[in-house]
């Protein structure tokens, strides 16, 4: 059974030891195509409509079959976040600026969650500990180090900036969850949303209510750089002080 949103697991498949059987005369389906289709049915359809039974007949085979590949549910969630992470870009420039370069990967990494909304809800139950993964904070520490910070500190850092990814990415694909299902346009909920925000604050919160009328407007792509240029430049600051 598939572990409720927000439970974290302490166990992963990546660390079991345990090695899907490859495809076979008897069994020539691969893991490959199973979380392939896995992907594109968590895209069209959410988490909500995963189901092992579901799966099988997407790819044409008994229910059963499926575990040749995938022995649980959890295991197949972790198999399809971990080959989404696949898609980010952790190439370096050895001459470019270390954190031009973490911006660059914090950027793409939200990029593949907005693009996958349920991914945001998998990276608060499944560790990130697959081969995408490793890949991609072990880039982003060897440029933590580039920058000046040693270990532990480059680990911490790194950690602290993937939260805030995985933080604002949560509420914003919340958002656009709701946009999509009622089909809303991010002016629309603005227009839906501000009026009684700034009702509710009366005067009672004053300085919120400033900053709302000043401009809010859930421009996330505007809000995101802010709040990652604020990490950056905290993570260069820290780094010169040797982390």
């Amino acid at each position: 059974m598939a572990q409720s949103k927000g439970t974290p697991r302490l166990d992963s498949i990546w660390l079991s030891g345990v090695a899907p059987q490859p495809p076979s005369a008897q069994s020539p389906l691969s893991r490959h195509q199973v979380v392939a289709t896995a992907i594109r049915l968590l895209d069209q359809e959410g988490l909500g409509a995963l189901s092992m039974r579901r799966l099988a007949a997407d790819v044409g085979v008994a229910a059963m079959s499926l575990y040749w590949h995938v022995p649980t549910k959890n295991a197949l969630l972790e198999f399809v976040m971990d080959e989404t992470l696949g898609d980010l870009d952790v190439s370096v420039d050895p001459d470019a600026e270390w954190g031009s370069q973490a911006e660059h990967i914090a950027q793409d990494l939200r990029r593949i969650i907005r693009e996958h909304p349920w991914m945001s809800q998998l990276a608060q139950s499944y560790a990130m500990v697959g081969p995408n993964a490793l890949a991609m904070f072990e880039t982003l520490i060897t440029l933590a180090e580039k920058g000046g910070f040693r270990p532990p500190a480059a680990y911490r850092a790194v950690g602290t900036l993937v939260n805030f990814v995985l933080g604002f990415a949560a509420d914003e694909v919340k958002w656009i969850i709701k946009m999509r299902e009622s089909g809303l346009k991010p002016d629309d909920v603005k227009a839906m949303w501000l009026p009684p925000m700034l009702d509710a604050l009366g005067n009672n919160y004053p300085r919120m209510r400033v900053n709302l009328e000043a401009g809010e407007a859930r421009e996330w792509d505007d809000h995101f750089a802010f709040g990652l240029s604020c990490m950056i430049d905290g993570m260069r600051v820290r780094a010169d002080g040797n982390g």
